[in-house]
């Protein structure tokens, strides 16, 4: 068969309607086979699947119906149509409604035979093609959280393919904020276990004696999931030793030696120190991170990957705009290249935290500039909307402008939540009390008296 032939099996007893059918089909370009009963069919349809079949519902040895079936069943390719005289035409209705294309009343113009076909096989070629954009798109969903296209996130996100359908201990190493949590959850969600429990344990957030009823509790709950150990070189030696257990017996073993737990669940381990340097300082059993450390992901901190940092800020811009239910805004070039320059500590999440703050502070201006970003230090270019400060010969009273600067940060949070202080808080940043007693001294004038410079 050339590339792009259409086959298309005709299958009637009656040899003046077969061979009429696949007269007409093979004018029209196609390659038509018969077979004069069901039976032959099933064998030529075994042997070498068609993209079409159109066949009669009333067939001598296997009948329509066990062709049909066999059809829907094995070959869900291929386009089905069914021939049908009129006292078959329920019949043929209700074929396709369990999957037939269409039907073709009897008798057939040939012209009409070849429009009806051609359309069954234009729409099983579109779901098809749909189908293969919606699995090409489920695939590229599956990864949207790592965002950025820099050579360092591509290589993570290749690993994250890879290691995800194993089965084995996996341990994710980074700074805070670098996303090891979001890169737990993508690996949990695209390995086999995903419909399982993820459940985390932040090994650093409990003291010794409650952690280790924790883990065993956590572990249970984790049952065929995954259970990410957060902050794992923080965990006690004890509780090194059975988690060790765990994975090396991979059947009911004891934590901390005190509660039977099922060992069917995946660990995840995530750490912000650089596990090795634990290892060799006695802090962290050597045994238990060779195990650990079998599938590695070290996530870099954002200032290796400045080139991430565009697609992260439209990201996080994108997000709190939608949330805020505000129109979408842009983000200067002199904002961006300060963003870019500067060394993120707190690495994606200080970025993400930033971006929120610059977006309420923005008000109803739809460019995000370096004013926006509090953090962001620095000249920045004049604006007259923002007061740009200035300082005269004789100076300036630096308590003065600092008070001035947290006056219009409260004001303008209060203003983007619309008088919401809870939300302008954390808009901040700021405890909630803290935030009402600024806010406090600002309404009666109660501010603390600016010093004078020395």
């Amino acid at each position: 068969m050339e590339p792009g032939e259409v086959r298309i099996l005709v299958v009637d007893d009656e040899d003046p309607v077969r061979q009429a059918a696949c007269r007409a089909l093979k004018n029209a370009g196609h390659v038509a086979d018969e077979a004069a009963d069901g039976r032959t069919a099933l064998a030529m349809l075994r042997r070498s699947p068609y993209d079409a079949i159109v066949t009669d519902l009333r067939l001598p040895g296997a009948g329509g119906e066990v062709l049909l079936e066999e059809a829907f069943t094995h070959f869900p390719g291929t386009a089905v149509l069914v021939m049908a005289g009129p006292a078959d035409i329920p019949s043929a209705v209700e074929a396709v409604r369990r999957g037939a294309r269409d039907y073709i009343p009897k008798p057939f113009h040939p012209a009409e035979l070849v429009l009806r076909v051609e359309k069954g096989l234009a729409d099983r070629r579109l779901e098809r093609e749909n189908l293969r954009m919606r699995g090409e798109l489920e695939e590229r969903q599956r990864f949207t959280g790592l965002v950025g296209g820099s050579a360092p996130m591509q290589d993570i996100c290749s690993l994250v393919r890879l290691v995800a359908p194993k089965s084995g201990a996996v341990l994710v190493e980074g700074e805070p904020g670098t996303g090891k949590k979001l890169i737990a959850r993508l690996l949990h969600t695209n390995s086999p276990r995903k419909d399982r429990p993820l459940v985390s344990l932040d090994c650093g957030a409990l003291p010794p004696a409650l952690l280790e009823g924790e883990l065993s509790a956590r572990l249970t709950e984790a049952r065929g999931g995954t259970l990410l150990l957060e902050e794992v070189s923080r965990m006690p030696g004890e509780l090194q030793a059975g988690l060790l257990r765990v994975l090396r017996e991979r059947e009911p073993g004891r934590a901390g030696g005190s509660s039977t737990v099922p060992a069917d669940v995946r660990i995840i381990a995530a750490t912000s120190v650089d596990l090795a340097s634990a290892v060799q300082e006695g802090g962290f059993r050597s045994d238990l991170y060779d195990l650990l450390g079998v599938l590695p992901i070290r996530v870099p901190p954002l200032r290796r990957r400045r080139d991430d940092i565009p697609p992260l800020v439209a990201h996080f811009v994108r997000k709190f705009c939608a949330g805020q239910a505000l129109p979408p805004k842009q983000v200067s070039h002199d904002a961006m290249r300060r963003l870019m320059a500067h060394d993120w500590p707190g690495n994606v999440r200080q970025l993400e935290n930033a971006v929120e703050t610059a977006v309420a502070l923005s008000a109803g201006r739809p460019q995000l500039d370096p004013g926006d970003f509090p953090l962001l230090s620095g000249p920045t270019e004049p604006d007259p909307g923002r007061g740009e400060i200035e300082i005269p010969q004789d100076g300036v009273h630096f308590n003065a402008v600092i008070s001035d600067l947290e006056k219009r940060l409260i004001l303008r949070s209060l203003e983007a939540t619309r008088g919401n202080k809870k939300r302008a808080a954390s808009l901040l940043h700021l405890k909630r009390t803290t935030f009402v007693e600024k806010l406090r001294k600002l309404e009666t004038g109660g501010e603390p008296p600016h010093e004078a410079g020395d």
